[in-house]
């Protein structure tokens, strides 16, 4: 891999690999000309980027030979740079890219791709695959099932076991996962938290980097800059008008009451992970009484679940946070409390199930940063696992979503 962010990568890192002699290894792949159109062509492409997500990722660069040995076989060491046509440039990345979308299962989250033009030589075209967190990545083109990774020789198909080893180390960083998340829901249902939240029904919402987690590495830059400490908005009152940094981040929360209670929070970690609470929405019914203290006005509760998934993606946008991101969500105090079937209707006769326990967890669902508000795919699983705890089958304002 080029030693350089992509965006900074120029024509003298390409005419250094060149004039240095640098040779293919474990992070780096040259090719002289871009895979062609056959089914044949597109598997090998699709092997050769999987074997990347599947091991440290690296570049390839299309564009520049290889020396050849006395035998005729390549040396790994480039030759000189070829230049690719500059008319489909454009096309040729847009159609690699949509290839990488479709053959390989799951989705490799950090794909990039560049054209560096060289004076005198003309264009190539770099493709960087990141260090991937969601592997073990499969080659499904066609029909295919395989699982490629890579060592200093280049890639290779992996065995039954080493297929086995992949999953387990994924399985590994699940429970990690969960376990970060437990940790600070313990924290919540002990008023341990930040800042002392209202109640007694409270949301929690986790955005969690498991690559940050993993490593458990500072992301970003610290002090915050101004303009990320700005995007962060917390979900209900004032929208965050306290702010200050503290032993796991930077928090910003709203005024407290004159009993010291909040109405939200939303706390970025330093590893890059984010924490959403709000102790207004879940307690709509209590504040207007009368009968109607069960009731969570369930229109208001869904579209405060897409104003935070909202913030959370310019946050993690901005800081930058690396995929894949997980959301889930937790409702804690919620045990004889009801989501109402008429949106924000109070009194609903309809509505005749409530949640039988005290805390209810949903199950995580991978953040996709190319979809758009209302974030459908995204959230309409957790929304529905929420509705399902309550005793229904989905929710009822799913069409609304379409909007």
């Amino acid at each position: 891999m080029l030693p350089a962010d992509i965006e900074e990568i120029t024509s003298d890192h390409i005419v250094a690999l060149i004039t240095e002699k640098v040779s293919e290894r474990r992070v780096l792949e040259y090719k002289e000309s871009l895979p062609g159109g056959s089914d044949l062509e597109k598997k090998e492409f699709l092997a050769d980027v999987c074997s990347f997500a599947n091991a440290s990722g690296g570049d390839i660069i299309y564009g520049i030979s290889d020396e050849r040995g006395t035998d005729g076989r390549a040396t790994g060491l480039p030759e000189s740079i070829m230049g690719l046509p500059d008319e489909s440039l454009p096309a040729d990345c847009a159609r690699l890219e949509a290839i990488i979308r479709e053959g390989i299962k799951p989705r490799v989250p950090r794909i990039q791709t560049k054209t560096v033009r060289v004076e005198g030589y003309g264009a190539v075209i770099l493709i960087r695959i990141g260090r991937s967190w969601a592997k073990p990545h499969m080659v499904t083109y066609k029909g295919t099932s395989r699982f490629y990774s890579r060592h200093s020789s280049g890639k290779y198909q992996l065995d039954v076991q080493e297929i086995g080893q992949a999953f387990a180390e994924q399985r590994g960083l699940g429970e990690e996962l969960r376990s970060w998340r437990t940790g600070r829901l313990s924290l919540q249902l002990s008023d341990e938290g930040p800042v002392r939240l209202r109640g007694p029904a409270r949301l929690l919402v986790y955005f969690v980097s498991v690559a940050a987690l993993a490593e458990r590495r500072i992301v970003g830059s610290w002090p915050l800059p101004e303009s990320i400490k700005s995007t962060l908005k917390t979900s209900s009152g004032d929208n965050g008008a306290m702010r200050r940094y503290n032993a796991d981040g930077f928090l910003r929360y709203c005024q407290p009451d004159d009993r010291g209670m909040c109405a939200s929070y939303v706390q970025l970690f330093r590893y890059g992970c984010l924490e959403y609470a709000d102790g207004e929405i879940l307690n709509a019914g209590r504040y207007y009484g009368a009968g109607r203290e069960a009731e969570i006005p369930s229109q208001s509760f869904e579209e405060l679940l897409v104003d935070i998934y909202d913030n959370a993606l310019l946050a993690i946008n901005a800081v930058p946070v690396e995929d894949p991101v997980y959301f889930s969500c937790a409702l804690t105090g919620v045990q004889g409390l009801r989501l109402s079937q008429s949106g924000n209707a109070f009194v609903d006769h309809g509505a005749r199930h409530t949640f039988d326990r005290h805390v209810i967890q949903t199950p995580e669902a991978l953040v996709d940063r190319s979809e758009t508000r209302p974030y459908r795919t995204s959230l309409l699983p957790i929304v529905n696992s929420i509705w399902q705890a309550n005793g229904y089958e989905q929710t009822p304002l799913i069409r609304n979503w379409q909007k």
